[in-house]
């Protein structure tokens, strides 16, 4: 099986039935929307396990999603931390990456001149969205790792 991440994260959740279900289909919709392109989204899963420096989470591959050379070297750039100078990245995707960056350090700092960034290209709607959609991708990667410990612990 492969390691447990949030992109199968509802695999391992399955087991609490209607609750876990439920769960599922709302992450599912984060990838399938018209507020944010669900690459972009990727990217800033990607942002989050760079920097919760989780190894496994950022090798996994989001299944909802497919694969394309553009997305591979995106996906290169951002696990090197490189993606604010790469020309791959328009300033739309810096806006999103930055802000992502920002939420994880500390939500209640992100200053107004990040969200505007977002909303400039996005528009308060989408701004709203990103918010929402990075407390769950986040809260998905530390439930993983919880999971993954637990079971290592279990292990030994």
């Amino acid at each position: 099986m492969a390691a447990l991440t949030s992109v199968n994260l509802d695999e391992h959740l399955s087991k609490a039935g209607l609750a876990a279900r439920s769960f599922a289909r709302l992450c599912g919709t984060l990838w399938h929307q018209e507020r944010l392109p669900g690459d972009l989204l990727e990217l800033c899963r990607l942002t989050l396990a760079r920097l919760h420096a989780d190894s496994q989470e950022m090798a996994a591959l989001n299944t909802e999603l497919p694969p394309s050379p553009a997305t591979a070297q995106r996906r290169r750039a951002v696990l090197e931390g490189t993606a604010g100078s790469d020309p791959a990245f328009s300033a739309a995707d810096r806006a999103v990456l930055e802000f992502t960056e920002l939420f994880w350090m500390d939500a209640q700092s992100i200053d107004d001149a990040a969200a505007e960034a977002v909303t400039a290209y996005h528009g308060e709607a989408g701004l709203v969205f990103l918010i929402e959609a990075l407390g769950l991708i986040d809260g998905r990667i530390r439930a993983a790792r919880c999971l993954r410990d637990i079971a290592a612990l279990a292990g030994s």
